[in-house]
């Protein structure tokens, strides 16, 4: 089932709720721990964690909510076409030439293959350019959006994969838009279990981080 198939995620996520107390080290015995203390006390917490979180209100919310877990951004079919333009995206230079949609439904329909559905708020067009675009420096390398309509694209969620709306924005030169989630996820739930201080604080951490950057 799909859920189960994301039962991974779902652990790492619920230590990433429970983050506040599982990070928390405390004088020189968290920096004992960190350089090579007892690596039970880590197994014996990740255990307590994952017993919290099975069958908890967060596991559930976590299971029916919209909980995106990969880009919010799609590039172009093919990426972008060179260093120019890769350097425009990351430097969020993005040029406006055209009017967005001032008009947009305010919720949308995020659906899953088999076949659950949530229906979740939508940001604007607007909102999303400005999500996209930092700056607008016409004499640096940018790129240049001409167009932008309401559609769809697929999203790694907690859940598995699903079909989000998307504001499709049509880039000068290429044939294909590049893609923005629209829908505003639902609300982390709060952490089922309480903070723990005497957790070796360095290999969580690495955990945490790499959770996080899998979650965005």
């Amino acid at each position: 089932m799909r859920i189960r198939a994301s039962r991974s995620v779902s652990l790492l996520a619920g230590i990433v709720l429970s983050a506040g107390g599982l990070t928390a080290v405390s004088g020189c015995g968290g920096q004992w721990a960190a350089a090579g203390g007892e690596p039970d006390v880590l197994a014996d917490r990740a255990r307590q964690v994952a017993a919290a979180w099975d069958g908890s209100a967060a596991a559930g919310a976590w299971r029916t909510g919209y909980h995106p877990m990969g880009e919010a951004i799609q590039l172009p079919r093919g990426g972008l076409h060179s260093q120019a333009d890769r350097q425009a995206y990351e430097n969020q230079n993005f040029v406006l030439r055209a009017e967005l949609p001032g008009a947009a439904p305010k919720n949308g329909q995020v659906t899953w293959p088999g076949g659950d559905t949530l229906i979740r708020p939508l940001v604007g067009a607007g909102q999303s350019y400005r999500i996209l675009a930092g700056t607008h420096d016409d004499g640096e390398p940018h790129l240049t959006v001409t167009g932008a309509e309401l559609g769809k694209m697929t999203m790694v969620t907690s859940r598995g994969p699903a079909t989000v709306p998307a504001w499709l924005f049509t880039l000068d030169g290429y044939a294909t838009p590049l893609k923005h989630a629209a829908a505003v996820p639902s609300k982390l739930p709060p952490s089922p279990i309480k903070a723990a201080r005497d957790i070796p604080g360095h290999p969580l951490n690495r955990l945490i981080r790499i959770t996080d950057e899998a979650a965005h």
